[in-house]
């Protein structure tokens, strides 16, 4: 079972002591001084409609096959998004750097982690998409941690220990589709955890975990990666 718990409740210490780097959880109340915070769809295009965005198909070979668009013609598209393409956004990368002002990172998730790589390369993303929109079933990349905040909508989310790695397939099943357990049988001994993240909760996710997420109404997310400083120190995670 994955739990709730209100920023209020949760200390730097607590947090470390019985979440980081051991399992998932889902934070609330955290959120609410955010400039973010009461945006809508039509608010977000009137901020930033201007803006090249990259979009993928929500298949497992779609994560490799980006083409950018207009922000706002991506909006008028998702009432009618057949085709589910989701907004991936590295908006750093892209050289969106002032939308790090929209929202404020956790104290949990900045002290005494790391979230530059040795290549100068940060980690930092919206995600926006319809119903149905959704990620394959993963591992983040370079053995990161990712916390991920819906700013509005709602999102689905199956997780899996490190421990079920034999039985999911390298990823390469959809678990949100009607597959069979015939095609994939070593499922059915893996463990899954599911759960609903609404708008305005944090999810942690720890490194190593698996998980596929799946937009249940349109919904945007804003998202970093990162390490705990230990790790590198002791050379167990990739940077």
């Amino acid at each position: 079972m994955i739990e709730r718990i209100d920023i209020n409740d949760l200390t730097y210490e607590k947090f470390m002591a019985e979440y980081a780097d051991k399992k998932p959880v889902i934070i609330t109340g955290a959120m609410n001084d955010w400039n973010s915070f009461n945006w809508t769809l039509e608010k977000f295009g009137q901020l930033y409609g201007e803006r090249s965005v990259p979009i993928r198909e929500s298949t497992i070979d779609g994560v490799r096959n980006f083409k950018k668009v207009n922000l706002a013609e991506y909006i008028n598209y998702l009432e009618h998004n057949e085709n589910n393409w989701y907004c991936d956004w590295n908006f750093h990368t892209f050289g969106d750097q002032d939308l790090v002002q929209t929202y404020k990172p956790l104290d949990i998730f900045t002290r005494e982690t790391v979230r530059i790589n040795t290549k100068k390369q940060i980690f930092k993303w919206f995600f926006l998409g319809s119903a149905n929109t959704q990620t394959p079933l993963h591992q983040d990349f370079d053995n990161t941690h990712a916390w991920n905040a819906v700013i509005f909508g709602q999102k689905e989310w199956i997780f899996f220990e490190k421990s079920d790695s034999p039985y999911l397939y390298e990823g390469k099943v959809d678990l949100f589709s009607d597959y069979d357990l015939e095609d994939y049988p070593l499922l059915e001994q893996a463990n899954p955890m599911k759960i609903v993240q609404n708008a305005g909760e944090i999810i942690y996710a720890p490194r190593f975990w698996w998980h596929q997420v799946r937009n249940t109404e349109s919904t945007l997310a804003v998202s970093e990666n990162f390490w705990f400083e230990t790790e590198l120190l002791n050379g167990d995670s990739k940077f």
